[in-house]
């Protein structure tokens, strides 16, 4: 397992590879497989790595999943509890799995001992639903992590399984 930084943090950030793969082969894509580009993990690996996080005594984890993981999302991690489900509103969708077409996305705001204060400044200005058109496969809305700055404007922070390294936020994943 790639090492963590030597350092503890409070808000964690986490959009795991769940175990997925694609729809059905479409005509127009004949060539493709039912692999993702990325490697998946089992429930287990998941939560294995997230709870080896380094992390202060109180912390929140904001932690995205898809339909098909929400329920086991949820119960994944029994230390911690839950704040708030938000859902993203991708405006547009994955393609359709043969009966409709998914077009949200769950972030969970999960906290481990007592809750984390938010900014005294951000009280009750987001809602639980997030409206941004997807763009590339997986990347997250850029208001999410708006967001948990705004909410935590100060604190160490991690994303894992991360892509790409943003402002003052560490990142862990093998794709950085």
């Amino acid at each position: 397992m790639i090492p963590f930084p030597n350092k503890k943090y409070s808000i964690v950030y986490a959009d795991p590879p769940w175990k997925q793969t694609k729809g059905g082969l479409r005509n127009v894509r004949p060539n493709q497989g039912k692999t993702l580009d990325y490697p998946v993990l089992c429930l287990n690996d998941i939560k294995e790595i997230i709870n080896n996080v380094p992390t202060e005594k109180n912390h929140v984890l904001f932690l995205w999943t898809i339909d098909k993981y929400l329920h086991d999302a949820e119960f994944l991690f029994p230390e911690y509890r839950l704040h708030a489900r938000f859902v993203w509103d991708k405006e547009n969708g994955i393609a359709p799995a043969f009966t409709i077409r998914y077009s949200h996305e769950y972030l969970l705001w999960l906290y481990k001992d007592n809750f984390l204060p938010i900014s005294k400044e951000q009280q009750g200005k987001y809602t639980t639903v997030m409206r941004e058109k997807s763009t590339i496969h997986s990347r997250k809305p850029i208001i999410a992590r708006k967001m948990i700055d705004d909410l935590y404007p100060t604190g160490e922070r991690i994303e894992l399984f991360a892509r790409q390294r943003v402002g003052n936020w560490d990142c862990w994943g093998n794709e950085v």
